[in-house]
């Protein structure tokens, strides 16, 4: 549909262009500064959109460039700071292992000396009986 559009569009536009041709066939004097030529009206008229158009392409096309090329440093940069984190959350995640299997050992460990303490009680209790 869109396509559809633009081809009647196209040829509106060329209808006009041609019709505007048509009324605008009479030569007019164009001063360059250094010499004078008389070109017919539209040929003059159709020289100045060309320019304009060729204008308008080049600027966007440098404005897409650098647009392109600001998105892929910003991708780089996000790209980058995502491995930082990555690498941060992983050294991170170590050490809370770590310190988790430190505060089992410690339990452990707790656990074994009150278990000795139990026993040496036990058998002090044995050897008074």
């Amino acid at each position: 549909m869109k396509n559809q559009w633009r081809i009647v569009l196209t040829i509106l536009l060329v209808i006009i262009v041609a019709i505007f041709a048509i009324l605008n066939v009479e030569s007019v004097p164009v001063s360059f500064g250094f010499t004078t030529v008389h070109w017919p009206l539209i040929l003059i008229l159709l020289v100045s959109i060309l320019i304009g158009a060729v204008l308008m392409i080049l600027f966007s096309t440098i404005t897409v460039f650098q647009h392109n090329r600001a998105y892929k440093d910003l991708e780089q940069t996000s790209n980058d700071r995502i491995a930082a984190l990555t690498q941060d959350n992983e050294r991170l995640t170590k050490r809370l292992q770590n310190s988790k299997s430190k505060q089992i050992a410690g339990q452990q460990e707790k656990q074994l000396q009150d278990l000795e303490k139990e026993n040496a009680e036990l058998k002090a209790k044995l050897a008074a009986k």
